[in-house]
């Protein structure tokens, strides 16, 4: 019987359920960004020789002191000093600021790798600001973490960070997730849509069918009283 009576009540307020998917919808659509954007990747090797250790020490310690190794070196090259240096390194026409919002970095889990990826509407700049970005901090990062030579002859000295793969150009742009946006957007505004139609019907204190009046006085019925909508008969014998 409830089920019967919302269902009843939806179908009242169609209008009111329509017009409020359809602005969610528009809300979904405004805010979805329809620029393509690329995203290129460049990845870091970081050296495990800086991890100094005794011959007594745990291989526990030692993986311990190299994840965190790897995450300082992801925040430190999500920051202004790094950016700055990219910036001069590329020569691209971007703040270091905005460098920053564009790029994210990442360990890959269980590794010595670090993603540097940068998101921006042309490819070849995004590549090159990726690439930037891994040189300016295996550059400065040398002034925190000075390498060490192996003492052989024409050995390369040991750094604490190296570029494993340069940034490819991007080819194919990044999702930007307007389905997605629409269909969590249309789900919002039907479940809002139902729930002020719900609230509303829960304020309504009108008495409109026997149900309503059961539902309110919580008493049962005894009898209801037809309404006579039309004009009262005319003519017809009268009493004498």
């Amino acid at each position: 019987m409830e089920l019967r009576r919302y269902l009843a009540l939806l179908r009242r307020r169609w209008l009111l359920i329509l017009l409020t998917v359809v602005v969610a919808a528009a809300v979904g659509w405004s805010i979805t960004p329809r620029t393509d954007t690329y995203t290129a990747r460049s990845k870091l090797y970081i050296g495990s020789r800086t991890i100094e250790q005794d011959e007594s020490d745990l291989s526990g310690d030692r993986a311990l002191a190299l994840d965190r190794l790897v995450v300082t070196f992801s925040v430190m090259i999500d920051s202004e000093p790094i950016a700055a240096r990219a910036v001069d390194l590329t020569g691209e026409d971007v703040s270091a600021e905005d460098l920053v919002a564009k790029t994210t970095t990442e360990p890959e889990p269980a590794t010595q790798l670090l993603y540097i990826d940068v998101v921006d509407a042309d490819p070849a700049r995004a590549q090159a600001l990726a690439n930037g970005l891994a040189e300016a901090f295996v550059e400065q990062v040398q002034d925190f973490e000075r390498g060490t030579a192996t003492g052989g002859e024409g050995d390369v000295p040991v750094l604490p960070a190296y570029i494993f793969e340069r940034a490819r150009l991007p080819t194919v742009p990044e999702s930007s997730g307007l389905v997605k946006n629409l269909l969590l957007a249309t789900l919002l505004g039907l479940g809002l849509a139902v729930a002020v139609v719900l609230l509303l019907d829960y304020l309504d204190l009108s008495i409109r069918t026997p149900e309503d009046a059961e539902r309110l006085i919580e008493l049962p019925v005894l009898g209801v009283i037809p309404s006579l909508d039309g004009p009262p008969a005319s003519g017809g014998a009268r009493g004498r």
